[in-house]
C-alpha cells in the first residue's frame, strides 16, 4: 500500500483539496451572486458540495489501493476536472457580475491546470490492461 501511496501521491492530495474546498464553501467562504446564470447556481447547492466530497473520497480510496476496475481512476479524475472547472467558472462569473474580484477563481484555475496537466501526462487510459 505504501507503494501505491507514493505512486499516486498527487491524486491523494488532490482528493484532500477537493474535500477541503467543499467544506470551505459549505461554511460560507465565498458566495455566488444571484445574477449568475442558473446552470452555475448549482455550485451553491449543498448537493453539489456533497458530490465534490464524494469525488474527493473516491479519488483518495482508489489512489491508496490503486483500484482500476471499470476505469474508476479516469472517471474520478475527469469528474474532478469537471467539478473544479464548474466552480471556477461560477465564481469567475460571480466576481465579474459584482465587480468585486476575489482570489477564489484564480486558486481554482491553478488547481484545474494541475489536474489537466497530470491528466495529459499520465496515460493510464491508453495502457493495455490484462
Amino acid at each position: 500500500m505504501i507503494k501505491h501511496i507514493i505512486k499516486n501521491k498527487f491524486w491523494i492530495i488532490t482528493g484532500a483539496e477537493l474535500i477541503t474546498i467543499a467544506f470551505m464553501f459549505s461554511i460560507g467562504f465565498s458566495v455566488i451572486d444571484i445574477h449568475v446564470p442558473a446552470s452555475f447556481q448549482l455550485v451553491a447547492h449543498p448537493s453539489f458540495r456533497l458530490l465534490v466530497i464524494a469525488d474527493g473520497v473516491t479519488m483518495i480510496v482508489q489512489s491508496v489501493w490503486d483500484i482500476t476496475w471499470y476505469y474508476i481512476r479516469e472517471v474520478t479524475r475527469l469528474a474532478a476536472a469537471g467539478v473544479v472547472g464548474m466552480m471556477m467558472s461560477a465564481f469567475l462569473l460571480s466576481d465579474l457580475n459584482t465587480l468585486h474580484i476575489t482570489l477564489v477563481p484564480l486558486g481554482l484555475m491553478f488547481l484545474l491546470a494541475r489536474i489537466l496537466i497530470d491528466l495529459l501526462t499520465d496515460n493510464t487510459l491508453f495502457k493495455v490492461r490484462r
